[in-house]
C-alpha cells in the first residue's frame, strides 16, 4: 500500500518494505523544487520492492501550453529504454528455438556477410571474427552508432524494419566483433529485425502478443493513437531557467518504423511492470515471461573486462546494462543493479539482491534531476 504523500511527509520515520518513510517523503519534494526551478517540466517517480509500491508521484507538467499537469498515467517516448524489450524478444525467440544467440547475423541478413572493418591506420579490410546475435545484445557487434547509409530521422520513420535492413553492409564496422563495447542502436534494430524474420510477424504485434498484452501493458506500443496524444508529455529543454519545447510533433504521424532501439510510448506503471517480471526470475503472477536461465543472462555481465564509455562502470548483460563496479555507483546504485536509459531523460532499474525497483519519467535532457533521483532513492532504502 502506498501512503499518500502528505501522511508520509507527516508521519513519524517508519520503516516500509525497507524504506525510511522520511527519506522518501524528501524525494517527491524535492522532485517539485526541481521543476519549479525549470529544470525539467514535470517528473513521475515510481518506486517499489518486491511489487510492493512505496512511492508513485507525478509533478509539474506534462504540457505547458495549455496547462496540462504531469499524471501517473502520462505517456512518455522512453527512447533507449526500448533496447531491453528488444533484447526480451530476442530470449524468447531463443528459448522456443528460433534462433541460437552464437547465430551469426549473416544467417538472417546477408548483407552482414563482407561486412569491412576500419584498422588503425583508416584502411579497411573484410572482418575476421563471426559477428552474432549476441555481439549486437551486448553492443559489441563494431556497428556504428549511426544510421547505416547515412539515413535521416525524417526518412527512417517512413520505412518498414525491413526497408532498413537493406541498408546494412554499405558502412564498414570500428571494430572487430567482439572486441570492444560502442553503444550501437542499429545493433539492436538488426536484433529486431532478426525477430521478425524467424518469428513471420512485424515486430510490434509479435511484442504485442507475446510481451504487452500478457503482462497487462495496455499503454506501451510504438505508434501513438489519436486517443492518447492528450496524455503524451511533451519534450522541454531547459536553459537559463527557461523551459522550450524540443519536438514539433511528438507523435510521429504517418510513421511506419517500429524502432526496436528506442521507438516505444510507455508509461511509468507499464515499465515498472516489465522491470518487475525480470526481476521476478521471469514471472509475473501466473504468466511466465522467460525463464529464470534466460533472466540470468540478460542481467548478468556478459562483456568481462571490456570498458564502456571508457571506464569500467558499467558493461552490458544482453540489453540490459550492468553497474560492474564502485565506479558505477555514483548515483547509489549497487553493484549488480541492471537496468537502461533513455534519451529523453528516462530510466528503469533494478536491484536483483533487494527486489528494489525504481522508474524515472521525464521528457527532457537533464540526466542531473534524474541522477537525483536515484541518489535519494537509493538512500531511502535502509533494510532489511
Amino acid at each position: 500500500m502506498i501512503i499518500p504523500m502528505l501522511l508520509l511527509a507527516n508521519a513519524m520515520s517508519e520503516n516500509i518494505q525497507g524504506f525510511d518513510s522520511d527519506r522518501l517523503a524528501r524525494i517527491p519534494a524535492r522532485m517539485k523544487e526541481l521543476v519549479e526551478k525549470k529544470e525539467v517540466a514535470g517528473v513521475v517517480t515510481l518506486i517499489q520492492r518486491h511489487g510492493k509500491r512505496v512511492l508513485f508521484d507525478a509533478k509539474g507538467w506534462a504540457q505547458l501550453e495549455p496547462k496540462k499537469p504531469m499524471a501517473t498515467d502520462s505517456i512518455f517516448q522512453v527512447m533507449s529504454m526500448t533496447k531491453p524489450v528488444t533484447a526480451i524478444a530476442v530470449m524468447i525467440c531463443a528459448e522456443r528455438g528460433l534462433l541460437n544467440l552464437d547465430d551469426k547475423v549473416e544467417m538472417y541478413l546477408p548483407n552482414f556477410a563482407k561486412l569491412e572493418v576500419y584498422q588503425a591506420d583508416g584502411t579497411k579490410k573484410l572482418k575476421s571474427k563471426p559477428l552474432t546475435i549476441r555481439n549486437l545484445l551486448t553492443h559489441t557487434s563494431g556497428l556504428s552508432s549511426s544510421d547505416p547509409g547515412g539515413l535521416d530521422d525524417d526518412t527512417k520513420v517512413k520505412m518498414t524494419l525491413a526497408d532498413y535492413a537493406n541498408r546494412y553492409g554499405s558502412d564498414p564496422l570500428n571494430s572487430e566483433p567482439g572486441d570492444r563495447i560502442a553503444y550501437s542502436g542499429p545493433g539492436i534494430t538488426a536484433a529486431g529485425r532478426i525477430v521478425e524474420i524467424v518469428t513471420g510477424k512485424p515486430l510490434q504485434d509479435f511484442m504485442q502478443t507475446e510481451i504487452f498484452g500478457p503482462l497487462k501493458m495496455v499503454d506501451t506500443k510504438f505508434f501513438a493513437e489519436k486517443k492518447d496524444y492528450p496524455r503524451i508529455a511533451t519534450m522541454y529543454t531547459s536553459e537559463n531557467s527557461k523551459l522550450t519545447q524540443f519536438q514539433a510533433n511528438p507523435f510521429r504521424e504517418g510513421a511506419k518504423f517500429a524502432n526496436p532501439a528506442g521507438g516505444l510510448y510507455s508509461t511509468a506503471e507499464d515499465m515498472s511492470k516489465l522491470i518487475q517480471c525480470i526481476v521476478d526470475g521471469g514471472k509475473s503472477g501466473t504468466f511466465r515471461l522467460l525463464s529464470p536461465n534466460s533472466v540470468n543472462a540478460m542481467t548478468t555481465l556478459q562483456t568481462g573486462n571490456l570498458l564502456s564509455d571508457g571506464n569500467d562502470a558499467q558493461g552490458y548483460g544482453l540489453g540490459f546494462s550492468v553497474i560492474r563496479t564502485a565506479t558505477g555507483t555514483q548515483t547509489l546504485r549497487p553493484i549488480g543493479s541492471f537496468g537502461h536509459t533513455g534519451a529523453f531523460c528516462t530510466e528503469y532499474w533494478a536491484d536483483p539482491k533487494t527486489g528494489m525497483v525504481a522508474v524515472f519519467m521525464s521528457q527532457s535532457f537533464s540526466d542531473r534531476v534524474r541522477k537525483t533521483f536515484n541518489t535519494m532513492a537509493n538512500a531511502a532504502f535502509v533494510g532489511p
